[in-house]
């Protein structure tokens, strides 16, 4: 059996795209026209991600109780 080769269209308007395709994170690969999230209807959560990737970056800090003299 042969391993499946990767398409190169555009998976939105199925436009042959070369080398010059883009990959989405949703697992896409578009054209230049169709490269942007809401161009191709992306389902892809990216706001999700960037709060995830705060929380991670960003730890909540407490400081200790200061004892009065």
């Amino acid at each position: 059996e042969k391993p499946k080769q990767k398409k190169n269209r555009c998976f939105t308007c199925r436009k042959k795209i070369g080398l010059t395709g883009f990959d989405c994170r949703c697992g896409n690969l578009f054209c230049a026209i169709h490269r942007y999230s809401d161009m191709h209807a992306c389902p892809y959560d990216y706001k999700a991600e960037a709060a995830e990737k705060i929380r991670k970056e960003n730890p909540i800090v407490i400081a200790e109780k200061i004892q009065k003299l």
